[in-house]
């Protein structure tokens, strides 16, 4: 299934992707899981419209995503959104794409605001699963940021201007020292099995935002200031995130935790650097410095001057790479 809460800004970014449309089904024509969705994610009305058709051609490559929620400008963040409306056991089936060009109230790790600006990334994965939480369930958090720098990886071969995009502890995506997006990622259990799992992934395509520098984020950039821009871009950076988020999915629940910890170790950007390692609450801990030596599975870090690894926290990195 496919919704649209405005088609026009689609058909004109997504050409090619938006079939024709006959108009909005009501209620009793939808399932009741997508029909609380719809309405989580306030897309039950208005000029939305609704598509029981075949699979969009937007990503042909991969068939891994059933349901599809494309907001023009989305009123509260779908990641909060999707994560709320997933927690009721039973409902949402499907493995759904929510797709904002805008958006109010989005925000990254620990509630920080980010800014959802057109012409960026802003999307909300979610999907019913069947993990064992001890085996795989320390492994979802790394997901989404493995996939992401996977897709910027392939958006960007061949560019000889293009530095390596990688991860910097948590959740952040760097290129060139950069900040270009991040991940967020929650899961529901039950009786030792993982059962939902919700990403956030906000990726800085074709705008720069306007970010005040900090020693957290000393500068931002966007896909544009390394791939001469068209006006695929943003399409192509949704295909390339989705398909790897499916790959890395299937080879998590195919193969197990083990090659996503070892790509997300070999995308690191701080192993070998001196980091700060800041708490969330200033007054609550104090600041953890050192060199980081290592990243254990359930992403604790090791550092150099700590003899407890970091298990949370804000990093700073203080020198460039050799």
């Amino acid at each position: 299934m496919l919704f649209v809460s405005n088609p026009e800004p689609f058909r004109k970014l997504l050409p090619g992707f938006l079939p024709v449309v006959g108009g909005y089904p009501g209620s009793t024509d939808l399932p009741s899981d997508l029909v609380a969705i719809l309405r989580t994610l306030d897309m039950a009305g208005g000029n939305s419209l609704g598509v029981s058709a075949a699979q969009p051609r937007l990503v042909p490559q991969s068939p891994f995503w059933t349901d599809w929620f494309l907001a023009d400008a989305a009123d509260a963040s779908q990641y909060d959104q999707l994560r709320d409306a997933m927690s009721t056991p039973g409902s949402a089936s499907g493995r759904l794409v929510c797709l904002a060009l805008s958006g109010r109230g989005f925000h990254g790790q620990g509630h920080r605001a980010w800014e959802a600006a057109r012409g960026n990334l802003h999307l909300s994965l979610g999907l019913r699963c069947n993990l064992d939480a001890a085996v795989s369930g320390l492994a979802l958090p790394m997901l989404p940021a493995v996939a992401v720098v996977d897709a910027l990886i392939g958006l960007t071969e061949g560019r000889p201007r293009a530095p390596a995009p990688g991860i910097k502890w948590v959740n952040d995506i760097l290129v060139g020292e950069r900040k270009i997006g991040g991940v967020l990622t929650s899961a529901k259990s039950q009786e030792g099995r993982i059962r939902t799992v919700v990403w956030g992934i906000g990726l800085n395509v074709g705008t720069l935002p306007d970010v005040i520098p900090t020693p957290f984020t000393p500068a931002v950039t966007c896909l544009d200031e390394h791939i001469p821009f068209t006006e695929n871009n943003l399409k192509n950076a949704l295909g390339a995130v989705l398909s790897a988020v499916a790959a890395r999915f299937d080879e998590l629940a195919s193969r197990g935790p083990q090659r996503l910890l070892e790509a997300y170790r070999d995308y690191s950007l701080i192993l070998g650097r001196e980091v700060e390692v800041h708490p969330e609450d200033t007054g609550s801990a104090p600041v953890r410095r050192g060199r980081a030596l290592a990243i254990n599975p359930d992403l604790s870090l090791v550092l150099s001057d700590s003899p407890v690894p970091v298990t949370g926290g804000r990093l700073v990195l203080c020198n460039h790479p050799d």
